[in-house]
């Protein structure tokens, strides 16, 4: 069985999931912006996308281009957003879904991982959404927060490495 992974990357994050799955799996990784000809005899599709706004980036526009094509389909999504958070998990699942009602692709699984947000890297645009969501949050009491406003503000004042060890529950299952 021949599998392909497609990547979604806006500042990085995802392309460093992607590749790490792609070394570790023996699988070949392209971007969606290069996906080769190869992609319609491939049997299984790995798509990992980063989260923008409530959506895999990418993976609408993917799964209309792609529609006819019957290969299996994992989904693997990164957000800022804690991924194990059941609410964020169901909005994500609920966003591919829709996005293949059209499409013949046999989904065989959805994956969450936790992205990383690099301040340096934003551009100008998502800083200030960034920023602006950061402070809006630090001004609410600790009480007022909801779980969300917390992942942002643990994610805007964190400066930790991604940790690709996340990947070690999904290899076990792709």
């Amino acid at each position: 069985m021949n599998k392909m992974i497609i990547y979604s990357s806006k500042y990085g994050t995802t392309e460093k999931y992607a590749k790490e799955l792609g070394t570790k799996k023996k699988i070949p990784v392209y971007s969606n912006q290069e996906i080769p000809d190869t992609l319609l005899q491939t049997d299984e599709i790995i798509f990992i996308g980063a989260i923008y706004m409530g959506k895999i980036s990418g993976f609408e526009k993917f799964a209309k281009k792609y529609y006819s094509l019957a290969s299996k389909l994992t989904v693997i999504s990164v957000g800022m957003y804690n991924p194990k958070r059941e609410s964020n998990y169901k909005d994500i699942e609920k966003s591919v879904k829709a996005s293949l009602q059209k499409a013949n692709f046999l989904l065989e699984d959805i994956f969450y991982l936790q992205g990383r947000l690099d301040l340096e890297q934003l551009r100008f645009k998502d800083k200030i959404l960034v920023n602006a969501l950061y402070k809006g949050s630090k001004k609410k009491s600790t009480s007022e927060l909801n779980e969300n406003e917390m992942d942002i503000i643990e994610a805007y004042e964190a400066n930790s490495e991604l940790d690709l060890s996340e990947l070690d529950s999904i290899l076990e299952k792709i």
